[in-house]
């Protein structure tokens, strides 16, 4: 059909990037996400020898940090 001059029509038309549902739910699920690392990094610092979220504690010897 382009041989002939013949187009579909809005066959020129270019869509850019848009937002939708998705992307809103895609950036609440980030969101989320990054404040639940928060909060157990928060936590794990109490329980946690000396105070850090990435040391474990001695097997029988267990105490919370308040």
């Amino acid at each position: 059909m382009s041989q002939m001059g013949m187009n579909m029509p809005g066959g020129l038309k270019r869509r850019g990037p848009e937002m939708n549902v998705y992307t809103g739910v895609l950036a609440f699920a980030v969101v989320a996400l990054a404040v639940a690392c928060v909060v157990l990094w928060v936590q794990g610092g109490k329980l946690g020898r000396d105070g850090s979220a990435l040391s474990l504690q001695e097997s029988g010897k267990i105490s919370l940090s308040k």
